[in-house]
């Protein structure tokens, strides 16, 4: 899951509250979601 959102993200398809979500669901950890916040958007 974690390499999809990153995906999502990179594409700008996601925003930073869907990542909130997934992490409150438990799809990825909170440290998954700080590197995902870190790589740039294209």
């Amino acid at each position: 899951m974690y390499g999809f959102l990153l995906n999502m993200w990179v594409m700008k398809r996601i925003t930073e509250q869907d990542l909130d979500k997934a992490v409150t669901l438990g799809r990825i950890t909170q440290e998954e979601k700080q590197m995902i916040l870190a790589t740039p958007q294209n």
